[in-house]
C-alpha cells in the first residue's frame, strides 16, 4: 500500500512555435484540448505508432481546429521521412527518428491538405510535453477520482481488478457526489513517459487513484483501493 503525500508541481507550459522552422502563413488560429494553438500551416497530432518509415498520428484535434464540433469523430495522418527529413526537438535540438516515442506530441511540416491523410514529412519537430499532456489518461477530467489498472501486455486481469472494482469503488464514494471515472492501460515500455519509473511500480497489475490534479493512492492490493476510498467518504461526510 503507498499513499502519495503531497502534491505534485504542476507547471502549465504552453506550446510555443517553434523557432527557426522557417514557416509563415494563415494567422487562423483555434485553442485545442491539448492546449496548443493551433494553426493551419502547424500541423500537431500525437504519435500511434511507426513503422516502415511512416509515423501514424492522430490529429484530429488539429484537423477541428475551424469547428465547433463536439464529435469524437477521429482523424490520422500518415507521414512518411526519409534521409531527407530534418527533426529536431523544440528548442532547436537536433534528433533522429529514434528519439521519437509513441504518444509524442509532433508538428510535422508540410501540414495535410483538404482531405489528404498521408503525405512525406520536409521537417518533425517533436514538441515538449505538460504533466497534464502525459498524464491525460490517468486524471479525473470532470472532478472526483479516477482509477486506473494498469497492467502487462499479455496478462490476464483478476477478476476483482475488472468490473467490480469500479462498481464497489462507485458504490462507495456514492453518497460523496463525487464522480468516479474508470480507466485499464496497458504498460508501454516504448511509450514516449515510462510510467513504471515515473511512478515507481514495482509490479503489475497495479491499481492507480488519481484526482484532478495527481496520484493520491498506489497498491496491487483492492482491498486497500477500498479502505482508501472508504477513508475519503469519512473525511466527506465530517466536512
Amino acid at each position: 500500500m503507498q499513499r502519495v503525500i503531497g502534491s505534485i508541481l504542476v507547471l502549465v507550459i504552453g506550446i510555443m512555435g517553434v523557432s527557426g522552422c522557417g514557416k509563415s502563413g494563415s494567422d487562423a488560429t483555434a485553442f485545442g484540448e491539448e492546449g496548443f494553438h493551433h494553426k493551419d500551416d502547424e500541423m500537431i497530432g500525437w504519435v500511434v505508432n511507426t513503422k516502415d518509415h511512416v509515423i501514424e498520428m492522430e490529429i484530429s484535434e488539429w484537423k477541428k481546429r475551424d469547428s465547433n464540433s463536439e464529435t469524437e469523430e477521429g482523424y490520422a495522418y500518415y507521414a512518411s521521412f526519409s534521409e531527407e527529413t530534418a527533426i529536431a526537438y523544440e528548442d532547436g535540438t537536433e534528433a533522429s527518428v529514434d528519439d521519437i516515442k509513441d504518444g509524442h506530441n509532433l508538428m510535422v511540416f508540410p501540414p495535410a491538405k483538404g482531405n489528404d491523410f498521408k503525405g512525406h514529412a520536409d521537417e518533425i519537430v517533436i514538441l515538449d510535453m505538460t504533466y497534464e499532456q502525459k498524464y491525460e489518461k490517468f486524471l479525473a477530467h470532470r472532478g472526483g477520482f479516477n482509477i486506473v489498472v494498469m497492467h502487462e501486455s499479455g496478462t490476464s486481469l483478476p477478476d476483482e481488478m475488472r468490473d467490480p472494482l469500479f462498481e464497489n469503488a462507485g458504490a462507495i464514494l456514492a453518497e460523496t457526489g463525487q464522480r468516479v471515472g474508470t480507466a485499464w492501460i496497458e504498460y508501454n515500455p516504448d511509450y514516449v513517459v515510462d510510467y513504471k519509473e515515473e511512478l515507481d511500480i514495482e509490479q503489475f497489475p497495479v491499481i492507480l487513484v488519481y484526482s484532478q490534479e495527481e496520484l493520491l493512492f498506489k497498491s496491487t492490493n483492492v482491498d486497500e483501493v477500498y479502505e482508501f476510498l472508504e477513508e475519503i467518504k469519512e473525511e466527506s461526510s465530517e466536512s
